[in-house]
């Protein structure tokens, strides 16, 4: 898969699909999806952010996430739009879109917006290309189990902690990547040794609380924390245990998250911890009984 700048200039004519596509849910998926079909001899083309508007934390998806769900497509090139390029005005974006990029077909949401200030709408973009040679699909909202799929409607829902609603409009389970990095050792202490993460500022966690979890790495499930541990005076973190799992756990460890188990809880002793981990153990292999008959 090429990744190109603005002002690369690509030498195929492609079947280009421009959105933000964060988190690649179901109903962008079915726009990437269409954009295969109706690729034909065209190269395949996403037009999407590099450098995302939206603040810290807020991220369905990294950028190396992005990307790497992209490639698994199979998309034949996408470009990254920076912040710097976000005081493109419409005109230019669509002069990007015929000298650049040799768009033939051009794919998009109902609600996307594009160019400075917003300016450029799907309606607006459908009657300034009418005169030429492109065929322009505008997808309207897709509904899943009775509720429009969006980001900022998953957004909500993991910041509400209610993560099996998100992975159904996801249509995957959630999921974060960090890098692992050495901890106080509490979780070793406890019996119940864990793998402290280092996410993305840019990455949006769910609600604080205590989650079921699968390790796709090491083919094994396990038990995750998000948040301030009160009962033991330490920061907020990210801490996995890997169950029935002895090995070395990979330097960079990708989680994917199945459902929530309970909400953050002070305990009056290290030992009291300790058993509540337990029943926690013991309701997460109930969890994933009840997700395996789904």
């Amino acid at each position: 898969m090429e990744i190109l700048r603005v002002g690369d200039v690509y030498p195929h004519p492609t079947c280009a699909a421009v959105g933000s596509f964060d988190g690649l849910h179901r109903a962008h998926r079915y726009i990437l999806g269409r954009c295969g079909v109706l690729s034909d001899e065209l190269k395949t083309l996403v037009i999407t952010f590099g450098e995302h508007p939206r603040r810290d934390g807020d991220l369905l998806f990294t950028t190396e996430e992005k990307l790497e769900a992209l490639e698994e497509m199979g998309v034949d090139a996408v470009l990254l739009l920076e912040r710097k390029d976000m005081a493109l005005k419409a005109e230019e974006f669509v002069s990007l879109l015929i000298t650049h990029l040799r768009v033939r077909r051009l794919l998009m949401g109902y609600d996307h917006r594009f160019g400075r200030g917003r300016e450029g709408s799907p309606d607006w973009l459908v009657a300034r290309l009418k005169d030429y040679s492109f065929e322009t699909y505008v997808f309207p909202p897709l509904k899943y189990d009775g509720e429009v799929v969006s980001s900022s409607r998953i957004r909500q829902l993991l910041k509400e902690g209610k993560v099996e609603r998100a992975n159904l409009l996801l249509g995957y389970p959630y999921r974060i990547t960090g890098e692992v990095v050495k901890g106080e050792g509490w979780g070793r202490r406890l019996g119940f040794p864990t793998a402290n993460l280092k996410v993305p500022p840019e990455k949006l966690l769910p609600a604080d609380g205590v989650y079921a979890v699968l390790v796709p790495q090491v083919r094994r499930y396990g038990v995750m924390h998000i948040g301030a541990r009160p009962t033991l005076n330490l920061r907020r973190s990210v801490e996995v245990h890997i169950l029935n799992f002895e090995g070395k756990v990979p330097e960079k460890l990708k989680v994917h998250i199945l459902a929530r188990i309970r909400g953050v809880m002070r305990f009056p002793s290290p030992e009291a911890l300790r058993e509540q981990i337990r029943r926690d153990i013991e309701l997460m292999n109930s969890i994933i009984n009840r997700l395996a008959t789904l």
